[in-house]
């Protein structure tokens, strides 16, 4: 378990990503279609690129969204949005009804099981706690922490939230790891006479390792994933095309989680009135600042650079930035919910 990706990520993720921000009426069509990139950046929808009625519905009676609430108002947050996605492609590769239930009790019924949310917490606070001298980080989250495990309600959520799958999603975002959900087909010998059953078993693999082999029957130390058959989902993938659009809207349910100078950058930049923007990359990526221009040609909009902002700025990517507006006048952003004075 990694509580350092973790902690990371309440000191500058705080709890965005864990808010319910969707209706599942925004989420769904009887009929989905698939907007172009132009189409995307004229629409107000919150959700353009829609999952299907009955598919949504298929996977509610299967018992796979368990963070769904009764009703077509059910709300979801951009992590249980990232599950949706992860079903949706596994079914691309697999449309049998059981991989997609052994994906779920593996990623999310087996979390809840083992309390993960909890004791992912828990340890970490402990690990906080023991430490002489916290880093201005480290308060952040030993701070955010505390007024999480004494509210209740956001423990009953965060117990949802936290489970196998979030957890190799925030490893990726916080520390870039490379995670890849995967899972093999094992073969059960039955009666004589009888053929072999053929079970899958779901891992998650961090860095060309796997993380844990307590489902894996031959769990061997030098166990070798390659030496097996195996469909590998890339986390990378479902961040991605969670954050990577041009759908600028204030609707826009990826632009909603954002703080309230983030969106009002999207706004300008709707308006096409920003002609530059600079971003100020996290100190341990050791990068240079980040430059895109917004306007091609004096008023076309760059369709190919607001999708990398709004994939830095919704990953938290950045410390701050500036927008160059027209007329040369800068406007201020950054990721800080405290923070009031921008513009």
């Amino acid at each position: 378990m990694n509580t350092k990706a973790l902690g990371k990520y309440f000191s500058r993720f705080r709890a965005e990503v864990y808010k319910n921000q969707l209706k599942l009426t925004d989420l769904s069509a009887r009929h989905p279609i698939m907007l172009t990139d132009a189409e995307m950046l004229e629409t107000d929808e919150v959700c353009p690129n829609k999952f299907a009625t009955e598919t949504l519905r298929f996977w509610r009676l299967k018992g796979l969204l368990p963070f769904f609430e009764g009703g077509k108002h059910a709300r979801i947050s951009i992590a249980q949005f990232m599950w949706l996605k992860y079903l949706e492609e596994l079914r691309k590769v697999s449309p049998s009804a059981a991989i997609l239930q052994g994906a779920h009790d593996y990623y999310i019924k087996k979390a809840y099981n083992d309390r993960l949310g909890y004791n992912s917490l828990i340890d970490l606070e402990k690990q906080l706690k023991a430490k002489k001298v916290l880093n201005t980080e480290e308060q952040a989250t030993l701070s955010a922490l505390k007024g999480i495990l004494d509210d209740e309600l956001l423990m009953h959520s965060l117990n949802r939230d936290i489970n196998y799958f979030s957890l190799g999603i925030t490893e990726h975002v916080i520390n870039g790891t490379n995670v890849q959900y995967a899972y093999f087909y094992e073969s059960q010998p039955q009666e004589l006479g009888k053929p072999a059953l053929e079970n899958p078993v779901f891992i998650v693999i961090k860095n060309g390792q796997v993380e844990s082999l307590e489902n894996v029957k031959d769990q061997k130390a030098d166990f070798d994933y390659t030496q097996r058959t195996c469909v590998l989902i890339p986390a990378s993938k479902l961040v991605h095309e969670t954050f990577y659009d041009c759908n600028i809207s204030q609707n826009a349910f990826n632009i909603q989680i954002m703080e309230k100078s983030e969106r009002e950058l999207f706004k300008l930049i709707k308006e096409k009135r920003v002609q530059e923007i600079i971003l100020n990359p996290l100190p341990e990526r050791g990068e240079k600042s980040l430059s895109f221009m917004m306007l091609e040609n004096h008023d076309k909009l760059s369709i190919e650079n607001i999708k990398k902002v709004k994939y830095q700025l919704g990953t938290k990517q950045y410390i701050d930035g500036r927008a160059i507006l027209k007329g040369g006048k800068n406007f201020t952003f950054n990721s800080d919910p405290n923070s009031e004075t921008n513009g």
